[in-house]
């Protein structure tokens, strides 16, 4: 990491896996089209949103939609393959700890019945010693109990 004024700009890599009790189709259906089911309240950055949108195609936006035309965008989306990988850009402004640039894998992949969720993340950009623990911490909540594992596995039976 090279320091430059007071902070550090440098990369910040973190691999995060997630054992989901639900069959790969069910995982994905949630992760792209229930995003706003899913998605931790306090991981909201406007005041009063209306959802969390996973737009599953190549071009397409992962925002927190406000309503009227307002919202904050997370990503933009890089490569999808159903049920397997949808991979992400975006940006971290200096209100988010940039700035910085981010890009995320997420693969799926089939283990006994269940589905291992893996998230590849990598920051570029302002990092210090907060970056991967804060990058660890948040994609473990998000993806495990507190977001994707916690709502698919109590909703196993919803329509597709």
């Amino acid at each position: 990491m090279t320091q430059t004024g007071s902070g550090g700009v440098g990369v910040a890599r973190v691999e995060v896996e997630v054992t989901v009790g639900a069959p790969r189709e069910r995982v994905w259906r949630a992760l792209v089209e229930e995003a706003s089911q899913w998605w931790p309240k306090d991981f909201y950055v406007g005041r009063a949103p209306k959802g969390f949108v996973i737009e599953a195609r190549p071009g397409g936006r992962v925002y927190e939609d406000w309503g009227n035309e307002a919202g904050a965008l997370w990503y933009t989306v890089l490569v999808v393959e159903p049920l397997e990988v949808l991979e992400l850009a975006g940006h971290l402004t200096p209100g988010f700890g940039g700035p910085a640039t981010t890009t995320v894998r997420l693969t799926l992949r089939d283990e006994g019945g269940k589905t291992v969720v893996k998230v590849e993340d990598a920051v570029f950009g302002r990092v210090d010693e907060h970056t991967v623990p804060r990058l660890r911490e948040g994609w473990r909540t998000l993806m495990g109990s507190g977001g994707l594992k916690a709502w698919v596995e109590a909703n196993l039976s919803t329509p597709a």
